[in-house]
């Protein structure tokens, strides 16, 4: 039998966002497989009395703090605060801003904040990507009111590797949601604000795409042209049933054409409702 693992609280004080601190110390902390952490993260911290409330918090709790702060001033009162509470702290900033300012000779700048935009942006950034690998081909259905853009389509009409092209380049969560023959789209669709495109294309490229795919499973009414043309009325039926929706015919278009399709038709919706406010 298992032992229970020991919960440690860490509280992650920082003067930017944190993020970057938290990641460090979960890289660290992942490592022991008996302990448990709580995490606390305490961002853009710039006084002496928020640090004091923070650390009173976890000698409270026996927790551990974690700092990540710029200014010498901050660091240097807390290693004094340390030695008279009944509390571990460390530091993840301070020894490398000593060590590599003696080796090159070099005075660190000592600005809080330096690396919010570019920390801040990555979180963003992995954020949206992970949204849309959860939200792939119908996934995710509970949370699709948190999407940048919703895409629709039949199946094999790029959804997915236009949905993750947007995401990586362009910052979105996207959710992609397969039109399926005969088949009802979930209630929420039509009611959704967000961004909506759908995807169409030629029933004999589809085909041939499809054919293209499955080419060693034999024939089927998945790669049939009479089947497919079916299928894509349907899904037009559907199409005109949403509010909103723009449809691109993805035919002949790479993957880079569509994505930029799908952002000069969020960059005009955008420049409407920009207009509209300026107006009321």
């Amino acid at each position: 039998m298992s032992q229970p693992k020991r919960k440690v609280h860490v509280f992650i004080v920082s003067d930017a966002t944190g993020m970057t601190a938290e990641m460090v110390i979960s890289a660290v902390l992942v490592q022991f497989k008996e302990i448990k952490p709580v995490f606390k993260r305490f961002p853009y911290i710039k006084t002496k009395e928020q640090i004091r409330t923070i650390l009173e918090k976890a000698e409270a709790v026996n927790g551990i703090v974690i700092y990540s702060l710029v200014l010498q001033e901050l660091r240097t009162w807390i290693r004094k605060e340390e030695r008279k509470m009944n509390i571990h702290t460390i530091d993840l900033l301070g020894p490398f801003l000593e060590r590599i300012g003696k080796l090159w000779n070099l005075i660190p700048s000592l600005r809080p904040g330096l690396l919010r935009g570019i920390g801040e942006e990555s979180f963003r950034l992995a954020e949206s990507i992970d949204f849309t690998l959860r939200h792939d081909d119908g996934q995710g259905l509970e949370t699709l009111e948190n999407a940048d853009l919703v895409i629709l389509g039949v199946s094999r009409t790029s959804k997915t590797p236009t949905s993750l092209y947007l995401s990586c380049n362009n910052n979105l969560k996207v959710a992609n949601v397969p039109v399926i023959m005969d088949m009802k789209l979930p209630n929420r669709i039509f009611k959704l604000k967000t961004q909506k495109v759908g995807f169409t294309i030629s029933p004999e490229r589809l085909a041939f795409i499809r054919q293209k795919r499955l080419q060693y499973a034999g024939s089927s009414d998945y790669t049939d042209t009479m089947y497919i043309k079916k299928e894509l009325e349907y899904c037009h039926r559907l199409f005109n049933q949403i509010n909103g929706l723009n449809v691109l015919d993805v035919t002949n278009s790479s993957i880079e054409e569509i994505a930029n399709k799908v952002i000069e038709d969020r960059n005009k919706v955008i420049k409407k409702i920009t207009n509209k406010e300026k107006q009321s």
